[in-house]
């Protein structure tokens, strides 16, 4: 008891003089960062009930919401209150054809007429702070209309995701040239939703998170979908993963240099 007492009680330097002197060596060694997932439900906006349900899964999971949804104001609030992350989903040109709907980025459009658009669509959404593509296999593709993209996001201080809908995006060079925090999806959760299928999924993203540090998914408003992460993410901290939000993993990467592009499958979604 008296030696306890005796080391509380001596400064540094004695304990320093002390190991000099035969006492065991004190290793105080730095804890190696928790790895980070950061899980994004898009598609945001046009059914009410299927938000609400994204709105409350647990911990701080970022939302995509479309432009111009009769929905998306609302569940933006909803979600800034429950401290969820807002993004929009800015729904781009796509190879398949595929209507964009309200908001919608295409190639076609002058300089002028693509910039307001994005604009509008991130004034139709309260509390935005990035952005995230809907489709978009073609429209990343292009330099122009990614430049443009990225001048708009860094007027209006916002970061970006690449959803990744193409292996030949020009999305996050463009961003790294006008200066824009941002990074690509590593995982989509849910283009199968049989329930081994987003378990496998699941397994893939924590594995890339454990290896590299952080991962990115994205899963959508599928009730096979958010019943699977209501269930998984409160098991995530046992597990030695911590649930961030965008902002958080790529400010953080940014602060510390650390900002890769991934070189990872995609699918055309």
């Amino acid at each position: 008891m008296r030696i306890i007492l005796k080391l509380v009680t001596v400064g540094v330097a004695s304990l320093c003089a002390l190991a000099l002197s035969g006492w065991p060596s004190i290793s105080f060694a730095e804890e190696e960062p928790q790895p980070a997932m950061v899980v994004i439900i898009d598609d945001i906006g046009d059914n009410l009930n299927k938000g609400l349900a994204a709105v409350h899964l647990p911990g701080p999971v970022t939302l995509a919401i479309m432009p111009h949804t009769p929905f998306g104001p609302r569940l933006a609030s909803a979600g800034h209150q429950l401290n969820k992350e807002i993004m929009l989903h800015a729904p781009m040109e796509n190879h398949a054809g595929k209507r964009l709907g309200p908001g919608g980025l295409t190639s076609d459009m002058d300089e002028a007429t693509f910039k307001q658009t994005l604009q509008l669509g991130i004034a139709s959404i309260p509390h935005v702070q990035g952005i995230n593509n809907h489709m978009g296999s073609a429209l990343t593709e292009m330099t122009q209309p990614m430049l443009w993209t990225m001048q708009v996001v860094a007027d209006q201080g916002l970061f970006f995701i690449d959803s990744r809908t193409s292996a030949n995006s020009q999305a996050l060079s463009l961003a790294k040239q006008q200066q824009v925090a941002s990074q690509s999806r590593d995982v989509f959760l849910d283009n199968d939703l049989a329930p081994e299928a987003l378990q496998k999924q699941f397994n893939q993203a924590l594995k890339i998170a454990r290896r590299h540090g952080s991962v990115i998914l994205i899963g959508h408003t599928y009730p096979a979908s958010i019943e699977f992460l209501s269930e998984n993410l409160p098991k995530l901290d046992e597990m030695g993963i911590r649930l961030v939000s965008a902002s958080a993993l790529l400010y953080n990467l940014q602060g510390e240099k650390t900002i890769h592009i991934k070189q990872l499958a995609t699918h055309k979604h």
